[in-house]
């Protein structure tokens, strides 16, 4: 998508079980909104609040944007996409009429951080729509996945790793009572802003690698132990899996994957948003063998949705 365009209506719906109704009264179940302002998408939640469904996210529905590519080169929100981004609220707020968006959770992440004109984002946000935004720090992303994922965790010590658009985020279980989490500055789009210049594939392919692993050193540094099990999330390694069509890989499937971009032939059927960023995810995820030393990644689904709304069901986030 062109940064110049205006942002699509509420496309890719990951989740929306038959027979749900947002208009419906019949049988109604109080609910309650969440809001994800990432750097490559919007993700909206809606979560039932009340009887057998409490807790589980009824509808997930996802609007891409370039808000990473505007900030991680220009440090700036455009207009086009403050304009766009209220308006795809406005149609939000209009499908789900029974959700007050003054009450909806909504959270920014590591391009929010990052944009010098945030306060004025979040002013109109709050102004228009009565939204509050609350901007949060990648340790509590990472806090927030670690929630969200550990009852799925069997065996220690374990991996959980996030690759977003600006930052990677990386929980180690170390015990059923012991984790650390660690946010590396390094995302697929963040990676693709900082290459972008490079004079050809080569040079960009070799830069990356470069730039992901000295972050990946200054951030986590060498382990003491091998994970029994590293798990990837996040769009990047959902498209992987995808490609490859199997749900986990090693390094050499990695390296097929950029060959095929080297050779400029399709990954499958990725959706253009995703596309673009595919070859930069790869270079991130290929270097976390080497830091991390292991031979395997899963992929499993993980996000920090789901620490969001358990952490939401007993206390509210600050600022939002």
């Amino acid at each position: 998508m062109n940064p110049a365009e205006k942002l699509s209506p509420v496309v890719e719906p990951a989740s929306e079980p038959a027979g749900t109704d947002p208009g419906a009264t019949k049988n109604y179940t109080p609910k309650n909104g969440f809001l994800e302002l990432g750097s490559t998408s919007i993700k909206f939640y809606l979560v039932a609040l009340s009887g057998e469904r409490a807790g589980e996210v009824e509808k997930e529905l996802k609007i891409p944007w370039d808000l990473g590519y505007e900030v991680f080169q220009n440090r700036r929100i455009s207009p086009t996409t403050i304009t766009s981004c209220l308006k795809a609220l406005r149609d939000l707020s209009s499908r789900f009429p029974e959700i007050p968006f003054e009450g909806v959770t909504a959270i920014g992440t590591s391009a929010l951080r990052e944009a010098q004109n945030v306060d004025i984002f979040m002013r109109l946000l709050k102004e228009d729509l009565g939204l509050k935004v609350g901007i949060i720090e990648g340790g509590i992303e990472a806090f927030l996945l670690e929630l969200g994922f550990k009852g799925s965790v069997r065996e220690f010590p374990t991996g959980l790793f996030d690759l977003g658009g600006g930052s990677l985020e990386l929980v180690e279980y170390l015990s059923p009572h012991s984790t650390r989490k660690t946010s590396v500055p390094i995302g697929a789009i963040r990676l693709h802003c900082l290459l972008r210049r490079r004079r050809n594939i080569f040079d960009y392919i070799q830069g990356g690698r470069e730039i992901v692993l000295d972050s990946m050193q200054a951030y986590i540094g060498g382990l003491p132990y091998t994970f029994r099990e590293l798990i990837g999330t996040g769009g990047t390694v959902r498209a992987i899996v995808h490609s490859l069509k199997k749900d986990c890989f090693q390094i050499s499937d990695l390296h097929g994957l950029i060959q095929r971009e080297l050779r400029g032939e399709p990954q499958g059927e990725l959706l253009p948003y995703r596309r673009r960023v595919f070859l930069p995810g790869l270079l991130v995820v290929e270097c976390l063998f080497t830091a991390l030393k292991v031979k395997e990644i899963a992929y499993r689904s993980a996000s920090v949705k789901g620490g969001l709304i358990s952490l939401t069901r007993l206390i509210p986030l600050a600022g939002a």
